[in-house]
Formats: structure tokens, C-alpha cells, sequence
């Protein structure tokens, strides 16, 4: 039963990111897709890990996997939040699509 479960919380999160990956490419302009990088990338994380956990057999594992997802759950919005500073401070604006120096060429 466990299996089952670990295996369900791994295909979860995975198709989580691989969902979140389109909306990388979907998004208009750099704020909307930091925003979904970053949402989809702390819940796929953590529901991968959640599966990780289950399927752990060891309480040594289990521990280094739940210290892992609290770094992720508190390091990845800091992190979203951190380039989003940037973005603004270096003149990239949400109302003007691709602008600021830092578009990569995609608008």
C-alpha cells in the first residue's frame, strides 16, 4: 500500500512540473512566468519528496528527505522573491512586456 501511495505522490509531483515547464512557455512576460516556475517548482518539490518520504524505509532517510523540503519550502519563494527585486530594479516593468535588459529575447 505504501508503494502505491509513494509512487502516486512521485507521478503527482512530476506532472506537476512538467505542467508548470508549459507554463513557462506560455506566460507573457517575465513576472507571470517566475510567479508559476516558482509556485509549481515548491509543490512538485515537495509532493516528489512527500513520495520520497513514504517510500523511505529508514527514519535516518526520512529525516535528510523532510530537511530538504523544508529548505525548499522556505529557500524557493525567498529565491522567486530575490529575482523579482531584481528584475524591477534593473527597469524590467510588468505593464511593458519584454522590457529591461534581461528579457532573453522573448517577449
Amino acid at each position: 500500500m505504501t508503494e502505491i501511495l509513494g509512487s502516486l505522490l512521485l507521478l503527482l509531483g512530476v506532472l506537476t512540473v512538467l505542467v508548470g515547464g508549459v507554463g513557462l512557455f506560455r506566460f507573457p512576460d517575465f513576472f507571470c512566468r517566475l510567479h508559476s516556475a516558482s509556485i509549481v517548482d515548491t509543490l512538485g518539490a515537495g509532493l516528489v519528496l512527500l513520495g520520497m518520504l513514504v517510500l523511505s524505509g529508514s527514519v535516518v532517510i526520512a529525516f535528510k528527505v523532510a530537511m530538504i523540503g523544508a529548505l525548499i519550502f522556505f529557500l524557493s519563494p525567498m529565491t522567486a522573491h530575490a529575482l523579482a527585486r531584481a528584475a524591477l530594479r534593473s527597469g524590467m516593468h510588468r505593464d511593458k512586456p519584454g522590457s529591461g535588459p534581461s528579457t532573453g529575447g522573448m517577449k
